[in-house]
């Protein structure tokens, strides 16, 4: 019973080899923390890009496929912080970090960056790809109907209710408040020493914006934001994206719905050649 056990085992195994090595990029995750650690293990165990992009949910709408030079670690539901700590975890660093400044101030989540560049394990995964997030079971019969039902992973995320984006952007100018002063100072030294870490490695900062729906532009958090970023970061020392003054439309009044992400991305894509941010 266990020689049979283990050849089926050899042979399960086996059969995974061969369809991670033959579909290297068919796992799809199958909820937001998956797909948080497939692109943390992506960017660690991937080849050398030169140019690097950490950011919240906002950004990490920005479609890959348009800017495939740019390794992505935006995160949903979580922070700059995590994008710049998984960097600095990993040896091969960036020549550029493209930061979005949107939620510059949001608390970072210590737990994914741990679970993912701590221990023996993740070392064990940079030589065995199939023990990786993106190469479960799951992942695979997910990537797998998927492709065979031709659909847009991105489009259900990213689709309009009119009465939840009312609902929300309601809800955002009535809670609408600055963080207290000494939040931010806290935030912006963390976040502060981090980036200069990695300038002493020879990294270059890009700052850009991601757009939002015109009524919350001026909330109190994102001016207060944009105005102490500004001042820590002056643009006589560092580079910032110019900002799409188009009007989108959002899925709830900060994150871009499908059609505003494909546009944003091109938009990102044009920018991003205008400023040689490579040379």
């Amino acid at each position: 019973m266990i020689k049979k056990s283990l050849i089926a085992f050899a042979i399960f195994t086996a059969i995974h080899a061969i369809i991670i090595a033959l579909q290297p990029t068919l796992g799809m995750p199958t909820h937001q923390w998956q797909d948080n650690i497939v692109k943390a293990q992506q960017f660690l165990y991937g080849d050398h890009a030169d140019t690097a992009m950490v950011g919240t949910s906002l950004s990490a709408r920005i479609i890959g496929d348009s800017i495939p030079f740019v390794k992505s670690v935006a995160f949903g539901g979580c922070a700059v912080e995590d994008g710049l700590r998984l960097i600095l975890s990993n040896p091969d660093k960036p020549k550029v970090v493209l930061l979005e400044t949107n939620l510059f101030c949001r608390d970072g989540n210590d737990d994914m960056i741990s679970k993912v560049s701590q221990g023996i394990i993740p070392t064990i995964r940079r030589f065995i790809p199939s023990l990786r997030e993106q190469n479960e079971p799951i992942c695979l019969i997910s990537g797998l109907m998927i492709k065979a039902m031709g659909l847009n992973p991105q489009a259900a995320a990213a689709t309009v209710d009119t009465t939840i984006l009312r609902q929300n952007i309601e809800r955002h100018l009535t809670e609408d408040t600055s963080l207290p002063t000494d939040k931010l100072q806290e935030r912006l030294q963390t976040i502060t020493s981090l980036i200069k870490q990695l300038e002493s490695e020879g990294t270059r900062f890009a700052f850009f914006e991601m757009p939002v729906n015109e009524s919350l532009y001026h909330l109190k958090e994102l001016e207060q934001t944009r105005q102490t970023v500004k001042q820590a970061f002056p643009n006589t020392q560092y580079t910032y994206l110019p900002n799409d003054t188009t009007t989108y439309l959002t899925t709830d009044g900060l994150h871009l719905d499908l059609e505003g992400q494909q546009r944003y991305s091109h938009f990102f894509k044009q920018a991003l050649g205008r400023l040689k941010i490579n040379d």
